[in-house]
C-alpha cells in the first residue's frame, strides 16, 4: 500500500477516530486503527466492539492495500509532523509515515486480524440537520447516569416518530428533555437508548456536515455522515416513565438573568461543601439570594435581581447540578417552576425560539 493525503486532515482524523480506541482491552487489536486504500477511497477504521467508526480522508493512492497498526501513537506522530502532505506505505507488517524530513517505520498487525466491521439492518430510517442533533445531544448528554447498577439510565433515550424527535436523560437527581418537531415523513414510532460514547464519536465528525441519515436497528443504531460511519449498539431497556416525574403543580415562577445567576453561583459555590456542593436559593420578591454556610470553610453571599411574586422560600441546590443546566439552556433569561421547597424544580428558557422545547427538572437538597 502507497497512499498520500494532506497532513491536516489526517490529523483531524485520527484525533477523532483514536477516542474511539478503548484506552485498556485484554484484545490487543482492539487498540488499533485499520488503515484501508482501494480503488480511489482511503478509510481509517476502529471499533471497540461496542462502537465502530470508519472515515474516509481525501487522498491519493498509488498502490492499493490495508494494514493495523496502534491508533494511539499514530495520532502522537502525525500530531507532531510539520509539512503539507503526509506519505503512507506498507512494507510488511510495518506502516512506514513520511512527512517532510521526518521519517517513521510502525509495527503493524495483518488486517486480517482486525474485527469485521459490523452492518445492520435498519428497521426505521430518516434524515435530520445534523446541528440540530447536535444542539439535542448537548442539552442532554450532560444528565446521563454513570450508575453502571442502572444501565437503562447510563445512555439517551430517544423517542422516534414521524412528528419529531424527543431525547431524555436521567440520573435519578436531574432531568434534562429536548423535543424537536421536524417532518421525519411517514416512519414508524421507535424508542432506543443510545450509549453517550456514540453521541460524543458523533458531535466529534460532524462538524461540516448538514444533512445526516440515521438507521435504527434491533439493538444498534447507524449514524452516516459524508465521509463517516457510525455503528454502535443501543443499550438495553426499558427506559423509565419520564412523563411521571414531570411536576405538574409548580405555578410558583422565578425568571432570572442566565448570565448573571451562572457567574454568582460559580462564585458562591468556592465556599459550598466538597460531597454536596450545596448552594441555597432564597426566593423573595423581586430577588434572589444565593448562599452558603460551610463549617470549615466559612460563609458566601450574592444576592441578585428577579421576578418573582410569591412568598419567600429558600431551596438548597447542587451547584453543579444548576451549571450544567445553565450550559445548555440558550437565551438570556431563563425560568425556574417551583412547588415546595422538597420538591422538583423545573427550568426552562423563557423565550424559546424555533422547533425545539427543552425543559430541564432538578431535585432539591436538604438545607443543612
Amino acid at each position: 500500500m502507497k497512499i498520500q493525503v494532506p497532513l491536516g486532515e489526517l490529523s483531524k482524523k485520527m484525533n477523532a477516530i483514536s477516542s474511539v480506541v478503548p484506552g485498556k482491552t485484554t484484545m490487543p487489536i482492539l487498540s488499533m486503527v485499520l488503515v484501508s486504500a482501494e480503488g480511489s477511497t482511503i478509510s481509517f477504521s476502529a471499533t471497540d466492539l461496542d462502537i465502530s467508526v470508519t472515515s474516509k480522508v481525501a487522498g491519493t493512492v498509488e498502490t492499493p492495500g490495508s494494514i493495523a497498526v496502534p491508533a494511539k501513537k499514530i495520532a502522537e506522530i502525525v500530531k507532531s509532523l510539520s509539512g503539507d502532505e503526509v506519505i503512507l506505505g506498507v512494507e510488511g507488517e510495518k506502516l512506514t509515515i513520511k512527512c517532510g524530513k521526518s521519517r517513521f517505520s510502525v509495527n503493524g498487525r495483518s488486517a486480517d486480524d482486525f474485527p469485521k466491521m459490523p452492518r445492520q439492518e435498519s428497521s426505521t430510517e430518516f434524515e435530520v440537520q445534523a446541528p440540530l442533533l447536535r444542539k439535542m445531544i448537548q442539552k442532554t448528554i450532560y444528565a446521563v447516569s454513570t450508575d453502571l447498577t442502572r444501565p437503562a439510565l447510563c445512555g439517551v433515550y430517544w423517542e422516534v416518530d414521524r412528528n419529531g424527535l424527543i431525547m431524555v436523560s436521567t440520573d435519578g437527581h436531574r432531568l434534562a428533555k429536548v423535543e424537536a418537531k421536524v417532518d421525519l415523513k411517514n416512519i414508524e414510532k421507535a424508542e432506543v437508548i443510545v450509549p453517550p460514547k456514540a453521541l460524543s464519536t458523533f458531535r466529534s465528525y460532524s462538524d461540516n456536515d448538514e444533512m445526516i441519515k440515521v438507521g435504527l436497528g434491533d439493538n444498534s443504531v447507524s449514524i452516516e455522515m459524508n465521509d463517516v460511519s457510525i455503528y454502535s449498539r443501543l443499550l438495553e431497556g426499558p427506559f423509565p416513565s419520564y412523563q411521571k416525574v414531570i411536576p405538574s403543580g409548580n405555578s410558583k415562577a422565578l425568571v432570572v438573568t442566565r448570565d448573571e445567576l451562572s457567574a454568582a453561583t460559580k462564585r458562591v459555590s468556592i465556599l459550598s461543601d466538597a460531597l454536596t456542593h450545596q448552594v441555597v436559593f432564597s426566593l423573595d420578591r423581586d430577588k434572589l439570594t444565593l448562599h452558603v454556610t460551610t463549617q470549615d470553610l466559612g460563609e458566601a453571599r450574592e444576592e441578585l435581581e428577579a421576578n418573582y411574586a410569591d412568598e419567600p422560600m429558600d431551596i438548597g441546590y447542587n451547584a453543579a447540578y444548576i451549571q450544567d443546566i445553565l450550559r445548555t439552556i440558550e437565551g438570556d433569561e431563563i425560568s425556574f417552576r417551583l412547588d415546595r421547597p422538597d420538591n422538583a424544580g423545573m427550568v426552562m428558557p423563557v423565550d424559546e425560539k424555533g422547533d425545539v422545547k427543552q425543559l430541564c427538572i432538578v431535585m432539591p437538597l436538604r438545607i443543612n
